[in-house]
């Protein structure tokens, strides 16, 4: 009879502690959900670093401890969130001897992909030499001691000119003193495909661009494409749209041919302006005309083929002060060579990235012969002499030599990671509303520049989340 009852207590109480537990999975009582995970071991949450060309195997320590070398950039993983979040705070486990620059991204857009990048390791600041404040996340470095607190530093601030910053603003404004407008339209007769972000400067007169493009209809799904100005505190000013042509399929019919869209906005105070041309890849914005005179595209340029447009089609000249630049193409029209002064760099094959080093310092051009490539810097480019202007402050970066940058200072918004036994433990907090889901999927991507070009690797044990309602 014990035995009997004991049997149907554990029939009844299994379901209803399944019941519980899930209820809490779900609904999560404490408000926060945590997963932890071993390099090498399942877990329904997060899945195994890809791709596996640039991972090693899950090997063991001498300590035991599960450890996984990265060599190659950039190395993903996805994470399942099993219900809706507010906030992520994602504590990464490593080792790293020798790169200056580790950083995690969450990818927030695609076509094209685009990630929030957040530091887990900058070695440029850990280890400077430099005097250093912190305050609330903020660092300051210092060549020479000349502010005592963070507070000192904002109130009375140094020139533009002698500041460098990483993954954070410097709001002392950009002025040009000696610019003036000028009643006259220049063309930019560049095409560019999808997604893209300049800085302009206005002054005493109307920010006026006249975007020609085509939507191409070579990816399923609506193309809309908005444009919107921001100002100097990052509010949005003004905006147009362009509505889909009504074919969302992928059959690479033009429908509209070349069509227009206009941004004209009055009374807008001295200052400098970003412009984001949010477009999927489908959308050729293949001429650009405006009366502003300086145009400073942001970090990344797609110059598109011109099948469609015009024969024979055309490359790009641009023109820089980087000093490192990342190219890549994804069709066998796209292989080319590219110039610099005497530099020269070929792309060899396509969905292959190519670096190009510059040593010369200045501005310096680069030119394309076809179009078809995408190109990535840490920098601006402009596709004229004249347009080209510096409206931020210079930027730390995985190549950067802080005694050689000509700069007193640096601010960042970074925390160092803490060390715990052999393993560097850094934390991430990214909001959720940010992030691209796919599938009740999220992916995130470390970035680690510079380190196939110092063919070296860094080596990661745990990644841990803590999910927020």
């Amino acid at each position: 009879m014990f035995i009997l009852r004991f049997l149907q207590l554990v029939i009844i109480s299994v379901p209803i502690a399944l019941f519980l537990w899930l209820g809490n999975q779900w609904f999560i009582p404490s408000g926060m959900f945590k997963i932890s995970h071993m390099v090498g071991e399942s877990s329904p949450f997060i899945d195994e670093l890809r791709p596996e060309t640039r991972v090693g195997s899950v090997e063991k320590s001498e300590q035991g401890e599960s450890i996984q070398s990265l060599f190659a950039d950039p190395v993903f993983f996805f994470l399942h969130p099993h219900r809706v979040f507010s906030k992520i705070n994602l504590e990464v486990w490593f080792q790293n001897e020798s790169l200056p620059l580790i950083e995690l991204g969450a990818l927030s857009k695609i076509h094209p992909d685009v990630y929030t990048l957040a530091p887990l390791q900058n070695r440029i600041i850990d280890d400077s030499s430099w005097n250093r404040l912190e305050k609330n996340g903020l660092v300051l470095l210092q060549r020479q001691k000349n502010y005592d607190s963070l507070d000192d530093f904002f109130a009375n601030p140094p020139e533009r000119n002698q500041v460098a910053i990483y993954r954070t603003s410097f709001e002392n404004p950009y002025r040009l003193p000696t610019y003036q407008p000028i009643d006259k339209t220049q063309m930019i007769d560049v095409s560019l495909r999808g997604h893209h972000e300049f800085k302009t400067y206005i002054k005493n007169e109307t920010l006026f661009f006249r975007f020609s493009f085509m939507d191409m209809n070579r990816d399923e799904g609506e193309d809309v494409t908005r444009l919107t100005v921001f100002n100097e505190l990052g509010q949005p000013v003004a905006e147009v749209r362009a509505s889909d042509d009504e074919n969302v399929s992928d059959d690479a019919h033009v429908v509209d041919g070349l069509r227009t869209i206009e941004l004209r906005t009055e009374g807008l105070s001295e200052g400098v302006y970003k412009v984001v041309m949010d477009a999927p890849r489908d959308i050729f914005f293949r001429k650009i005309e405006t009366s502003q005179q300086k145009i400073l595209f942001l970090n990344t340029l797609f110059i598109g083929d011109e099948i469609g447009y015009r024969e024979p089609g055309q490359g790009a000249t641009f023109y820089t002060q980087s000093q490192r630049l990342r190219f890549q193409t994804r069709h066998a029209e796209g292989i080319q060579t590219i110039h610099s002064g005497g530099s020269t760099l070929t792309i060899a094959q396509p969905y292959e990235w190519h670096t190009l080093s510059l040593d010369g310092e200045g501005l310096q051009s680069i030119t394309l012969p076809t179009g078809d490539v995408e190109i990535v810097t840490e920098g601006g480019m402009s596709f004229s002499k004249d347009q080209f202007f510096q409206p931020d402050p210079p930027t730390l970066n995985a190549y950067t030599s802080l005694d050689e940058m000509g700069v007193d200072y640096v601010l960042a918004r970074y925390v160092s990671p803490r060390l715990e036994g052999d393993w560097w433990v850094a934390h991430v907090e990214f909001p959720v509303s940010i992030l691209y889901i796919d599938d009740q999927t999220w992916k995130f991507s470390f970035s680690t520049p510079g380190i196939e070009e110092m063919n070296t690797d860094w080596k990661i044990h745990q990644i841990n989340a803590l999910l927020y309602r």
